[in-house]
């Protein structure tokens, strides 16, 4: 293991648990400021706008067409 890092078990003072469950150390996590600064800076879209009825989009990138489509089980997909 690299240094630096969190073992399973090492529960020092300095780490806490993540949302999945794998060790976190504090030192790791971006400060609030910052996590302000990344939120605001990225435009969000909701899914279903894009997608619209159909749960189909179509995406032209660099001349490639893509396809992003909305699963069954309600997971997103994007093919070439």
């Amino acid at each position: 293991m690299s240094p630096g890092r969190s073992t399973a078990g090492g529960g020092g003072p300095e780490d806490d648990e993540g949302r999945d469950g794998m060790q976190v150390r504090e030192d790791t996590c971006v400060p609030e400021a910052r996590q302000h600064e990344a939120t605001t800076a990225v435009q969000t879209v909701s899914s279903y706008d894009l997608l619209g009825e159909r749960g189909l989009l179509r995406i032209e990138h660099d001349g490639e067409y893509y396809t992003l489509r909305l699963t069954r089980n309600n997971r997103l997909i994007l093919t070439k």
